[in-house]
């Protein structure tokens, strides 16, 4: 695993290593016709709502099946060793869940643009409208197994057990029951509401400052310890449809250096309309 120093890297280290001929820098917070108008220099752009869902599963944000993630891969022009980095414009969730899918297929060299976009804009970063031609290459992944990926099963293995943690990155008002169950980014409505059995409330835009950029690792240690969510135990992550679930994922697995850390990207679109799982609401709900 990569160290907390390296995983994020900052305006001044970007500006140093952006010409690299080994070095791939992937926008993910703008729309195709936005990218095309202003975007860092050097990026290539890649639409998460469509580039990183697999299509048989969009709707609920389903991970890349291994060919589609070569595939698109090979389009950026990344190769085994290439160093990958990551922004977007609203606080990383979507490089955390890009960082994620790249680490689950085994991808080594993985970094992120604290503060994404906005932070290179208040460096007196330049932008460009300028898209930068890549030549594709023929990425391989070098694991299919998925190690950081957690189903159904696998939560409801966990509950109630001793050395399991289950982390609920939703919003407050989502996790207690007091809003009902539409899914993040979509007009699709649960059957079900309220959270998993034992999960634990860390809002995934609670680990991060205004700015952007991540909270410190001392604030984001004491906050977890204070929950009683410690490294020697294992740890699932959840949301609506697995994308704010990757930040606590990230923090945890990169920042914190917590071993054993998955993320459930069914969430909620999945355990809120299955027959054979059970949610709990706060009482007054």
């Amino acid at each position: 695993a990569q160290d907390a120093g390296s995983v994020l890297v900052g305006p001044d280290w970007l500006a140093a290593n952006i010409d690299r001929a080994d070095v791939r820098l992937i926008d993910l917070g703008k729309r195709a016709e936005e990218f095309e108008t202003a975007h860092i220099p050097n990026a290539q752009h890649v639409d998460w709502r469509t580039d990183l869902a697999d299509p048989d599963n969009r709707e609920h944000f389903g991970v890349l099946q291994p060919e589609a993630f070569e595939a698109l891969m090979s389009r950026l022009g990344v190769a085994a060793d290439t160093t990958v980095v990551l922004y977007d414009s609203h606080s990383n969730r979507v490089a955390a869940r890009t960082f994620w899918t790249l680490r689950n297929y085994g991808h080594r060299d993985i970094r992120i643009l604290n503060g994404g976009s906005p932070a290179w804009e208040a460096a007196g970063g330049e932008l460009t409208a300028e898209i930068m031609p890549v030549s594709p290459t023929v990425y391989r992944i070098s694991t299919a197994d998925q190690p950081y990926r957690a189903d159904k099963a696998d939560v409801q293995a966990a509950l109630g057990r001793d050395g399991f943690e289950i982390v609920d990155a939703r919003a407050p008002q989502f996790y207690s029951g007091e809003s009902g169950g539409s899914q993040f980014g979509s007009d699709v409505t649960n059957a079900k509401i309220g959270r998993v059995p034992g999960a634990q409330n860390f809002f995934w835009a609670d680990h991060v400052n205004e700015d952007g950029t991540y909270k410190s690792i001392e604030e984001l240690r004491a906050h977890y310890e204070a929950l009683g969510i410690t490294p020697d135990e294992a740890v699932i992550t959840y949301c609506h449809i697995g994308l704010q679930a990757s930040t606590p994922w990230f923090v945890l697995t990169q920042l914190l250096g917590y071993p054993d850390v998955r993320l459930y990207d069914g969430s909620m679109a999945e355990w809120a309309n299955a027959d054979d799982t059970e949610l709990v609401v706060d009482e007054n709900n």
